[in-house]
């Protein structure tokens, strides 16, 4: 396929009716939103297209992250970004998620915007990722004009057994929604080199695969890649940005555009706009009220490993259901609680110490990896300081520890009732799926930008990524983030249309065929 991959300094020249910054879930979306309506799109990235080969036809599909990276701490400044290794669970927000709901530790806030609001968007994404799903057996699943795409990714037959064994036992389960190019003419294989993996099928229906191609087949939208954003441009009042400035091959450019929209990510959205400040914006581009870099969010993640075999596991696609049924309540708890979803096969214990490493191989392969996920809080106070126009302290949010071991203690005896011992260490919860940091709202002292992801104070400035987020909810937030993405796109072109006269393709004409 061929690939429109802008890296000259004349391309850098041209002006371009939109600049998006970033090609992870948001950006790559956007960019093919603004094509679709036929604006002239110029899509940056840091980093390069990463391409990784299947070494033999025997050799597994996918690349484990850390092989490929070195490192799980390698900054993903690639192509398509973290969605390059993620799981393709494709969740849509609960309607709770849009609301103000009490938990432990506190409030997670309201949105600016409704679930009624953004499900037509999700609708489109889930067209856009091919998702496979459907609601059965998950009482939090939110109403819906169309079903599922497609129908939900079969069982293994241990997981389909355990799932058997959970149902006979009083545990509903539900399928995750996946986005996969499964099915009659598709890629993808359902092997077990998929959750944390690069897949070198493209089966995956990640940011690059889903969006990124799709958009520069519009012929209206050009990437370039090692290309560094330095700095947000705006006019002389500080009224609206005017462009932006990058470094590419060692050598400064200024990208004129009439629209900018970052979409970089955690800290990266956060630390350009702090970066992009002016005497008008003496503290960073839309933090004028102070939020900028604060009101962290995310997911408390703990680990259950319930050993399935006293033979080793066959490889085999796992990732296939969840348990949702204590999202907004659960027995015994005044608060709600969260998911529990059973993982791909990882081999996480080559990342384990040397000591460890025979015992988490032992775990690994006699059990089916699965976690449990409650929402963390963002505060005022969680967040990143800057130091000058670096990133200083972090400040984690609110893991609502009680909820966080109630979780684990109804995970644990699920999966016992169903006759499968399990491991679950109590540990500190990991901090998965960060949001926050720039998030939108309609208070200027309390959120970066409007409902509409456009900067407080800037015009036709935007962001559009996990950073836009208000909280995290408890289930992945990768889908909210493209349905943000494409409401942002139809937002942004409708503006242009009025004040070019620019024509516009219709709305419904942008969805992604079935």
């Amino acid at each position: 396929m061929q690939m429109t991959d802008s890296s000259s300094a004349a391309d850098l020249a041209r002006p371009y009716d939109a600049v998006v910054v970033g090609t992870g879930a948001g950006g790559a979306s956007l960019a093919l939103r603004l094509g679709q309506h036929g604006l002239r799109v110029l899509l940056v990235e840091q980093g390069r297209r990463l391409e990784v080969q299947r070494e033999a036809p025997s050799a597994p599909v996918g690349r484990f992250i850390s092989q490929v990276m070195g490192s799980r701490e390698t900054p993903l400044e690639i192509v398509g970004g973290r969605t390059k290794f993620y799981g393709a669970a494709l969740y849509r927000f609960r309607e709770s998620d849009f609301r103000e709901v009490r938990h432990e530790g506190g409030t997670s806030p309201a949105w600016p915007i409704t679930y009624a609001q953004l499900e037509p968007y999700y609708e489109q994404a889930e067209r856009l990722f091919k998702v496979h799903g459907a609601p059965d057996g998950d009482p939090t699943e939110p109403p819906r004009a169309s079903p599922y795409p497609h129908p939900p990714i079969p069982h293994g037959p241990i997981v389909a057994r355990m799932v058997e064994r959970l149902a006979k036992t009083g545990t509903r389960t539900a399928a995750i929604p996946s986005g996969l190019d499964y099915g009659p003419g598709g890629q993808c294989v359902l092997c077990p080199t998929c959750d944390a993996h690069y897949c070198t099928l493209d089966a995956k229906m990640d940011a690059d695969t889903a969006a990124l191609r799709p958009a520069l087949r519009t012929g209206n939208v050009r990437l370039a890649t090692n290309t560094e954003c330095l700095a947000v441009l705006t006019d002389s009042e500080g009224r609206r940005a005017t462009g932006i400035r990058v470094r590419h091959a060692g050598e400064e450019h200024v990208v004129r555009a009439d629209v900018v929209a970052i979409c970089a990510g955690l800290p990266g959205s956060a630390t350009l706009l702090r970066r992009s400040r002016t005497g008008h914006h003496p503290e960073g581009l839309g933090n004028a009220g102070g939020a900028l870099g604060r009101y962290l969010g995310g997911h408390s993640v703990g680990m259950i490993f319930p050993f399935v075999s006293l033979k080793t596991v066959p490889a085999f696609y796992t990732k296939t259901f969840a348990i949702n049924e204590f999202y907004d309540e659960a027995p015994g708890w005044p608060y709600p609680a969260g998911v529990i979803q059973v993982a791909g096969q990882m081999p996480f214990w080559e990342e384990a110490g040397r000591l460890m490493r025979p015992i988490a191989r032992l775990v690994g392969t006699h059990s089916l990896m699965c976690f449990y996920m409650t929402e963390a809080l963002p505060t005022r106070e969680s967040g990143f300081r800057f130091d000058g126009d670096r990133l200083g302290a972090k400040t984690e949010p609110v893991h609502n520890l009680a909820t966080f071991n109630k979780l684990r203690d109804l995970a644990v005896a699920a999966f016992r009732r169903a006759g499968y011992p399990s491991l679950a260490r109590k540990r500190p919860p990991y901090l998965w799926h960060e949001v926050g940091t720039a998030r939108f709202g309609t208070d200027p002292g309390h959120s970066v930008l409007d409902p509409d992801c456009q900067v407080h104070g800037v015009r036709d400035l935007y962001v559009v990524d996990a950073s836009t987020l208000p909280s995290a909810g408890a289930v992945n937030t990768a889908l909210t983030i493209v349905a943000l993405a494409l409401r942002a796109g139809d937002h942004i072109a409708r503006r242009s249309t009025l004040e070019a006269g620019r024509g516009a393709v219709p709305a419904g004409a942008l969805h992604a065929p079935h």
